[in-house]
């Protein structure tokens, strides 16, 4: 069956034309993923929890069930506060003996560090770039920069520890990564983490990503989110409401990844937080340059990833074509076309014959987000229902460029829909 499809042209605050012209430099690549071409998907669960903080189960068994649901990786993330007893030594032993018992997956030791000066209200995930000194080093940074419990302590220390994971967690030419967790959780309005991340960008590059799917997804109400931010169809509203924090830092011009869906796993007990099993119905799908620590870690910092709720959509691709090219644009990664040049946007992604419970599948639609000098908004929608689904846009930039994210929606009855959402191209218009 062939992909259903259409084309849709749009000019933003612009006259169509058509090609780039002649007289001007071609479009060319700002920014590449050097393995576009060459690499492979992996369904991770980055943020999951054990008996080491507030989790119900041992390392073994967490590893065990993602494992089960189909994860390649998973990451153990236990809180960093001081008075447990995550990144201790027993922690890295049970996670080493994790991964001997599961070669065929990439482990990651992280924590959840209480980012300083919330009092423990905002959190992060930390990842090492090597596992070689991973221990020492994250039983440093817990003691040295958790912030729960400390004393009057401003949010110079959370520059400090950003300062210290870039001398002291990089490897092989790898930056350590920082993963904001359930950002709009505790926050009186969503776009109030939009200064925070603007500062911490200013000291490292490596706070990479929002958790825009956070877990908990059988928590009333959803996420464990307060009523005055709930969840929009399952996702953060710094995420899911266009024009939100997310938007706003991309038009910005910083490249921040969004589309992370975790289980924030603690434990399957329907007396308690009932959480889903990592895999089972949050999915992070990275495309890596290899099955390794280091691939998983470079996709992450690259942005080439999609989340997805429901496993109602795989090998979801957002690609922005333009004459001059030598392959589409991907998640990830920026162009530079001419003032007046027409590009072709296409989503794609395949949609699996069941869902997440074994049911029936089907996807409802896919929308383009494009973010630019005018702000944020919806400028295309396909509706689809077919095994394999498109929707195809063509468009001009205008002012400084233009930003584009896709998300696709299953329409659900008396309940949330399920999402997916893809990380951006970034589109700038040349100088020359």
């Amino acid at each position: 069956m062939r992909p259903k499809s259409c084309w849709i042209t749009l000019a933003l605050g612009a006259v169509l034309l058509s090609g780039c012209g002649r007289q001007k430099l071609p479009a060319h690549f700002v920014h590449q993923i050097s393995w576009v071409n060459h690499g492979q998907w992996l369904k991770a669960d980055l943020h999951t929890h054990t008996k080491f903080s507030d989790g119900a189960h041992t390392v073994a068994e967490v590893v065990e069930k993602a494992a089960a649901y189909g994860c390649q990786v998973v990451a153990i993330t236990d809180h960093a506060d001081r008075n447990l007893p995550a990144a201790t030594r027993q922690y890295f032993e049970e996670i080493e003996a994790a991964r001997r018992t599961h070669p065929e997956m990439v482990v990651l030791a992280g924590l959840e560090w209480n980012v300083p000066p919330f009092g423990g209200k905002q959190h992060a995930n930390v990842f090492l770039a090597s596992a070689e000194h991973e221990g020492p080093l994250l039983a440093h940074f817990k003691e040295a920069f958790d912030e729960l419990g400390r004393d009057d302590e401003g949010p110079q220390l959370a520059d400090e520890a950003l300062r210290w994971l870039a001398e002291n967690g990089a490897a092989d030419g790898l930056a350590p990564i920082v993963l904001y967790n359930h950002p709009s959780r505790k926050r009186a309005s969503s776009t109030d983490i939009v200064a925070e991340l603007v500062h911490m960008r200013q000291h490292a590059s490596l706070v990479a990503g929002l958790e825009g799917g956070p877990g908990h997804q059988r928590t009333k109400p959803l996420g464990s989110y307060i009523p005055e931010q709930p969840l929009v169809d399952r996702w953060d509203p710094a995420v899911a409401r266009i024009g939100d924090a997310w938007d706003q830092l991309l038009g910005q011009g910083i490249d921040i990844w969004g589309a992370e869906a975790v289980s924030d796993f603690h434990d399957d007990s329907p007396s308690d937080l009932h959480d889903y099993w990592p895999g089972q119905f949050a999915e992070t799908w990275l495309f890596v340059p290899e099955k390794s620590r280091k691939g998983v870690l470079q996709a992450l910092h690259e942005g080439s990833y999609f989340g997805v709720h429901g496993h109602i959509a795989r090998q979801v691709e957002i690609q922005v074509m333009a004459d001059g090219l030598s392959r589409p644009a991907q998640a990830g990664e920026t162009i530079a076309v001419p003032a007046g040049c027409e590009i072709q946007v296409v989503v794609h992604c395949q949609v699996p014959a069941t869902d997440w419970e074994g049911n029936p599948n089907q996807l409802s639609q896919i929308e383009l987000i494009a973010i630019d000098d005018t702000g944020a908004r919806s400028i295309a929608e396909q509706k689809v229902n077919e095994t394999a689904a498109e929707l195809r846009a063509s468009l001009v930039p205008s002012g400084k460029g233009v930003v584009l994210r896709a998300r696709g929606r299953r329409t659900m009855s008396n309940e949330p829909d399920l999402m997916f959402y893809s990380n951006p191209v970034r589109v700038q218009i040349s100088s020359e």
